[in-house]
Parts: structure tokens; C-alpha cells; sequence
């Protein structure tokens, strides 16, 4: 296909709408802003300390994972999975599975989205109190906010919240995608405006150096009424940052949860523990298990009926 004019110009649109977005944040300057946030210096911790923490109960990474097969709602499958697993690899992982179709439970677009995440949502916390009943760890890392887990399945999240503070584990979730304006009210307050428009991700990217974390959590904040705090830190040579909540009981270990965060963490990476990564691998159910299951377990002609895309037919 040939790129023509009109499109070449709507991509230059585009760019100059996000220049005049950019340029408040650009033209204040990182220095200035920096002055206005405190920022805090995170360690690598050596294997002394990687040992006393291993002693206490190990870390466990927790992670979901969803591969859906069919066509357009509500003609589809989903399987759904959640993974909890030991850094100490003698110990069984724990995982759990659910499968979801709209067209069994009878439900719109929008209610089948909300229910495919709320599931997954609440299979990784089961999983996670799962792995505190069989190991009684010293540190649970989610993947995703902590917030997920109280607005998707509230009631296992107090179970789980429960279970962290009665056996002194810690909790916190590892936060890749930075969607929040925590950092904009902040800086407003000490006459530093950078504009309504302007996320938290956009204000991070390339101001801390490697190593360095701010705790900000704003009276108006979410996350503050649901006394859930929150960490922006740069853990690796990548100028993104990324988010870590925890429970604000636990504020008292902000810094050791941090400097467990950037420990695990590659220098050349995008910024996320590595634990994170191997579970996420993990969790996945493959297109090729997905087929497996739907050509072994499902009848071919409701297969064909209710799953089957007319586009695997294509021959071109």
C-alpha cells in the first residue's frame, strides 16, 4: 500500500499537538522540578542481605495471564491463569485456572471485558494467599497496582490484605504502565504548574537518574483513602520509571521494598524485576496449548460454530 499525502500530514498533526502538550513540562525544566520532589536514593543490596531476607521467608512473584480464541463477541473463549512462584526453586509454584465465554454467561462487550479482568484479578490473589498458606513468605510482588485487586475483587483483596499484615509479609505491586497524575497536584502545590494534561509517566521520563525513587501520595489521592502508598523509581539505565504500591502500614519498609525492586532488576532492562518476568513467562497459556485444548476438549462442530474465525479459512 502506498503512503499518500493526507496521511503523511495527519502524522505531522499529530506530532505538533503533542510538541504544544510537551512544551509546559519542556520549558520548566527538570532541575526546577526535581527541586520541588523529594528524591530518594535506592541501593543494590549484596548477597548478605539478599541471604537475610531468603531466611526470612523468601520472595514470591505473582502474575496473571489471559489467550482468548474465537471471533467477535460473544463468539469466544478465554483461558485464564495466575501464577504465584518461590524464588526458592525447591518450592511447588502455585496456579490456577478459569475458563470464560460470553456467549455461556450471557453478557455484553463491556460486562464480558469487566469479567475476564476481575477474574484474572481475583485468580492472582487467590494464588498469592495460596503461597502464604504453604510458605508464609517474607515479600509478595504483584504484577500491576495493588489498587487492581480492591476495585476487581474486593472481598479476596481484604482477605489477602489480612493475611500480609497478621504474618508480617510484605505486600507491593510492581507497576510498568504509569497511568496516574499523582505527581501534577504535588507539584501545583509548591507553585510549580506543569498543566492539567500531563501524566505522572510524561514527568518521570528521563528525570530521575538510575537509583532514584520518590514517595509521593497526594491527600486527594485514591490510593490514599484505600491506605495504599506509592513509589516512582528509575531501576534501570532505561529514562522511563516505574510505579511500586504497598500497604501504608508497611511505609516503615518503603526503602528496603524499593532497594529489593532495583536489586532484581537489570541494569539494561526496561526496569522490571526479573522475578517478574520469569513468572509472566511462565504464566502464559500459548496459542499452540490453546489450540491443543480447544481440538482435544471441545467438539469440532461447536468448535466451528462458536470459536473458529472465518479469517484461519483465508488463502491469501
Amino acid at each position: 500500500m502506498k503512503i499518500n499525502n493526507d496521511l503523511i500530514n495527519d502524522f505531522k498533526k499529530v506530532n505538533y499537538q503533542l510538541k504544544t502538550i510537551h512544551k509546559p513540562l519542556k520549558n520548566i525544566g527538570f532541575e526546577k522540578i526535581r527541586q520541588g520532589l523529594d528524591i530518594k536514593t535506592m541501593e543494590k543490596l549484596g548477597k548478605e542481605d539478599l541471604t537475610k531476607i531468603r531466611k526470612k521467608g523468601d520472595i514470591i512473584g505473582v502474575d496473571g495471564s489471559k489467550n482468548k480464541k474465537g471471533n467477535l463477541h460473544p463468539h469466544y473463549l478465554v483461558a485464564i491463569s495466575a501464577l504465584a512462584k518461590s524464588m526458592d526453586l525447591s518450592k511447588e509454584p502455585t496456579v490456577l485456572y478459569q475458563v470464560f465465554s460470553p456467549l455461556i454467561d450471557k453478557l455484553n462487550s463491556e460486562k464480558s471485558k469487566e469479567k475476564e479482568e476481575n477474574i484474572m484479578a481475583e485468580l492472582e490473589v487467590q494464588v498469592a494467599i495460596q503461597s502464604i498458606e504453604k510458605y508464609n513468605p517474607h515479600i509478595i510482588m504483584m504484577d500491576g497496582s495493588l489498587m487492581t485487586y480492591r476495585i476487581k475483587c474486593y472481598e479476596k483483596w481484604k482477605d489477602l490484605k489480612r493475611e500480609c499484615i497478621e504474618n508480617n509479609i510484605l505486600l507491593m505491586g510492581v507497576i510498568e504502565e504509569i497511568k496516574t497524575k499523582e505527581i501534577v497536584q504535588v507539584l501545583k502545590s509548591k507553585n510549580i504548574d506543569i498543566g492539567e494534561d500531563v501524566y505522572d509517566k510524561e514527568v518521570l521520563f528521563g528525570l530521575l537518574n538510575e537509583g532514584e525513587y520518590i514517595n509521593i501520595l497526594p491527600e486527594k489521592s485514591r490510593k490514599a483513602k484505600e491506605n495504599i502508598d506509592c513509589c516512582f523509581l528509575r531501576t534501570s539505565s532505561d529514562p522511563s520509571a516505574i510505579a511500586m504500591d504497598f500497604l501504608s502500614v508497611q511505609k516503615e519498609h518503603m526503602q528496603q521494598f524499593c532497594d529489593v525492586v532495583y536489586t532484581l532488576t537489570p541494569k539494561n532492562s526496561r526496569g522490571i524485576p526479573i522475578w517478574l518476568d520469569i513468572v509472566d513467562k511462565e504464566v502464559k497459556i500459548t496459542d499452540e496449548m490453546m489450540n491443543a485444548l480447544i481440538d482435544t476438549y471441545i467438539d469440532k462442530d461447536l468448535s466451528n460454530l462458536f470459536i473458529k474465525p472465518k479469517r484461519e479459512e483465508r488463502s491469501l
